[in-house]
C-alpha cells in the first residue's frame, strides 16, 4: 500500500486523543485534546501542525511540530522540535516512521524554519539518525538528574514491605534535618519568594539580563512563559525570587502521578548572571512541597558544565542518564554545533513536561 501523510484539521483532535489513551503509555496524560490545541493550534508563535497517517478513516500514525524560539549567539531565531512519532502496533515495519519524518522535517524547512529538533528515546534515536538525516549535537551534554524523596516504594520491590517502612523511615529522618539545615541558612538572606498568578510585568528586565551569558537558549521573556505555563491545560507551580523589587530568579515545577510513584519534575529554572547560587533557595522551597506533599521523587534536566548543575549535586540529585538533543543537518545546525559553548536547556524546552 501506498502510504500517504496527511495534515490534521480541527476535527480530527478528539480522535488524536482517543488514539494517544491507547498508544501513549508512560506517565502523565500526554496527547490530550487540549495539549494540541494549546501547543499546536494557539501557540504564540505562529501555528505548528499534526501529520497522520490513515487507513480507511482510522489513524495509524501521527507526530507532531511545534515551533519555539530560540536565542543563538544573541540572536533570535523560529525553530522548531519534532515530536515522536507514534505508530499503531501492527502497522509497524511499514515505513510510517519515515514518512512521517521526512514529510514533516521538509514542510518545516519550506516554512523558513532552519533549525528543527528533537529529544527521542534510546530505541527512536537510530531510526532519525538512519532514517531522516537527524544527528546528536554532541556540543551540550544534558543530565537527567534524580533525588529520591521517598525510598519505600523502590526497597519494597525487592524486599519485604516492612523493610522498605523502616529504611524510609530513617531516611526521611536524615533528608528533613538536612532541609531544615537548609531553610535555616536561607532565612539569613533578605530575598522573598512569590507565587504569581501571572509572570510579572518587568520579566523582560530579569530575561534580558539572564540570557546573556548563553550561546544556546530558549526565550523566557514575559510572553513565552505565559505561553508554556500559565496558558497551559497542565497545572504548575511557579516560584520566583526577588530582593526588593528586583527579580532573581525563579523555578518552576509540575507534580506526575503514575500508580504508587509521584515525580516532581522541575521544569525549569534560571537566574540573574552571578546569582546562580540564589537558586538554592529556591530549591529548597520545592524539596519542602516535595517531602510535605509525599512525592516519591524529584527529577530534573540541567547541562552539564553549568554554575546550576554543582548546586543539584551538592543538594544529593544523582546522575541518572544522558538526554541526546538532535537536529536535522544543515548549515544552521552546524553552525549551532561548532561556536555554542554556554548552554542553558532544562525539561520546559522539551514537550516531555
Amino acid at each position: 500500500m501506498a502510504w500517504v501523510a496527511v495534515p490534521f484539521e480541527s476535527a480530527d483532535l478528539p480522535t488524536i486523543g482517543q488514539f494517544f489513551k491507547k498508544q501513549y503509555t508512560g506517565p502523565g496524560t500526554y496527547g490530550t485534546m487540549d495539549l494540541f490545541q494549546w501547543k499546536i493550534i494557539d501557540n504564540y508563535i505562529q501555528p505548528g501542525f499534526i501529520n497522520l497517517v490513515k487507513d480507511n478513516g482510522r489513524i495509524v500514525c501521527t507526530m507532531s511540530v511545534t515551533p519555539k524560539r530560540l536565542f543563538f549567539k544573541g540572536h533570535e531565531n523560529i525553530v522548531a522540535e519534532i515530536g515522536d512519532i507514534y505508530t499503531v502496533f501492527k502497522y509497524r515495519r511499514y515505513g510510517l516512521f519515515a514518512l512521517l519524518a521526512n514529510q514533516s522535517t521538509k514542510e518545516t524547512i519550506e516554512k523558513g524554519i532552519n533549525f528543527v529538533y528533537g529529544l527521542p528515546n534510546s530505541q527512536a534515536k537510530p531510526g532519525w539518525e538512519k532514517r531522516a538525516n537527524y544527528k546528536t549535537i554532541s556540543g551540550v551534554n544534558i543530565k537527567s538528574l534524580v533525588l529520591p524523596i521517598n525510598i519505600k516504594p523502590f526497597i519494597q520491590r525487592k524486599s519485604h514491605w516492612l523493610v522498605g517502612v523502616y529504611a524510609n523511615l530513617m531516611y526521611s529522618t536524615i533528608f528533613y534535618g538536612y532541609l531544615l539545615a537548609k531553610g535555616f541558612l536561607s532565612r539569613s538572606m533578605s530575598a522573598t519568594i512569590e507565587e504569581p498568578e501571572i509572570i510579572p510585568d518587568n520579566w523582560d528586565k530579569f530575561w534580558e539580563m539572564a540570557r546573556q551569558p548563553y550561546d544556546f537558549i530558549f526565550a523566557r521573556d514575559r510572553e513565552a512563559l505565559t505561553w508554556r505555563f500559565i496558558r497551559n491545560p497542565d497545572k504548575y507551580r511557579f516560584y520566583i525570587l526577588r530582593d526588593s523589587y528586583e527579580i532573581l530568579g525563579y523555578i518552576v515545577y509540575r507534580i506526575i502521578y503514575d500508580a504508587e510513584i509521584a515525580t516532581l519534575h522541575i521544569a525549569d529554572f534560571l537566574s540573574l548572571p552571578g546569582r546562580e547560587k540564589d537558586i538554592e533557595i529556591l530549591l529548597f522551597r520545592v524539596l519542602r512541597d516535595a517531602f510535605n506533599g509525599n512525592v516519591t521523587k524529584v527529577n530534573v534536566w540541567c547541562t552539564k558544565g553549568s554554575p546550576y548543575f554543582d548546586i543539584f549535586k551538592r543538594f544529593g540529585f544523582l546522575e541518572r542518564n544522558n538526554i541526546p538533543l538532535i537536529s536535522f543537518q544543515n548549515d544552521f545546525s552546524s553552525n549551532i554545533q561548532e561556536s555554542c559553548r554556554n548552554w542553558h536547556f532544562t525539561i520546559s524546552d522539551s514537550d516531555n513536561i
